[in-house]
């Protein structure tokens, strides 16, 4: 049985994170993780400020894999921090086309497009706060049973569903870390009848005590689970969604929302109702979005009836992506795809802007084309 709660909880995170535990010296920090031995003197401290963060995903043959996080100065490319993550054999990480759901597919999955803004918000809630744990869903292949848990920089894994009882097999998935980093939050099934209907519910499972799980909300479908805010963390169920700078309003799956009271979490159902504006990158500031426009990119103010603003890029045939935006709103990351060729580049938001191409020099040529950015601190 899952626990509901006595109290009404906060509304859940849309971002997760969570505080670093404690910084290893660098030398920890190599023996660790087993990081190239032409690197020195790398940091394992992502609570710098200026700085953006990115995670590669290179899969096991055939099973697990390591997700690498770094640090980069936005100005200068000179790698500040690095963190690695193992994963356990069991760790999904390969598209299904049914079940379970993880975002860490987005990371993981060969021959897709690096993630974008969209997809930035549910990779960057598989962590805590200054990335010392990531959450993980696993399965066995033998019972088809899915588990949430979380592995830290020395690869340990913490199963938190732990051992099976007899009775209904677990399927828990779309495990993310709550802002402070003391629960895992998931989606799972309850079935009201076998063989008929389901319905999709949140829960959460503390890393504390005997992480017996406790009951949320229902959600209509059970889509990612992004989190956002710091503390208390809110939870939206959506592909992608974003806070605005001043906590009370939303951007998700396009929609504007002002921020529920007194709720557990935002469902689909409830994002729905809120104000299509199209745009899905990210905020501005606390009354403007970036909107993708053509490639082009705009800014708009999310008043009623407000237009785009002029292009902010040069007219273009590029594919271009939003990836991340500078936390004073003034400067965004976006991948910019020609063809074959694919480029990181950095733009003002102002109109009319001239972007930068970040040139794949020294450490950063490492990444390769499938990083994603998934925070600018």
């Amino acid at each position: 049985m899952i626990d509901r709660p006595r109290a009404t909880a906060s509304l859940l995170a849309l971002v997760l994170a969570a505080s670093l535990a404690g910084c290893s010296s660098a030398a920890e920090e190599r023996e660790v993780t087993g990081r190239r031995a032409s690197e020195t003197a790398i940091s394992a401290d992502f609570t710098q400020q200026n700085m953006i963060i990115t995670a590669v995903c290179t899969r096991g043959n055939g099973s697990g894999g390591v997700v690498n996080l770094d640090g980069w100065n936005p100005q200068s490319w000179k790698h500040l921090a690095h963190a690695e993550f193992r994963l356990p054999d069991t760790a999904i990480t390969e598209y299904d086309a049914s079940e379970p759901n993880t975002a860490v597919r987005r990371l993981c999955e060969p021959d897709e497009l690096p993630a974008d803004a969209g997809d930035v918000t549910a990779i960057r809630s598989l962590f805590d706060q200054d990335f010392t744990k990531m959450a993980v869903v696993t399965e066995d292949l033998e019972t088809r049973a899915t588990h949430v848990g979380y592995v830290d920089r020395t690869g340990k894994f913490t199963d938190l569903t732990g051992n099976e009882d007899f009775g209904n097999t677990p399927h828990e998935h779309n495990a993310a870390f709550s802002r402070d980093g003391s629960a895992v939050w998931f989606t799972y099934e309850v079935t009201d009848d076998p063989g008929v209907s389901t319905k999709d519910r949140i829960a959460s499972r503390a890393l504390a005590g005997d992480h017996k799980a406790v009951d949320r909300f229902e959600v209509r479908t059970a889509q990612h689970l992004v989190m956002v805010g710091s503390t208390p963390s809110q939870a939206v169920v959506a592909n992608s969604a974003f806070l605005s700078p001043d906590g009370g309003r939303l951007l998700a799956e396009g929609y504007v929302l002002d921020v529920p009271a007194q709720t557990q979490g935002v469902g689909l159902d409830l994002v729905e109702k809120g104000r299509y504006l199209a745009c899905y990158d990210g905020w501005l500031d606390d009354d403007t979005v970036l909107c993708g426009e053509n490639g082009r990119f705009a800014a708009l103010d999310i008043a009623p009836g407000a237009k785009p603003g002029p292009p902010i890029l040069p007219s273009n045939d590029h594919r271009n992506r939003a990836l991340v935006i500078s936390p004073d709103g003034r400067r965004f990351a976006f991948l910019s795809q020609k063809g074959a060729a694919m480029d990181y580049y950095l733009s003002d938001t102002k109109p009319g802007s001239t972007p930068q191409k970040i040139e794949r020099t020294g450490e950063f040529a490492t990444l390769g084309d499938t990083a994603a950015f998934i925070e600018w601190r």
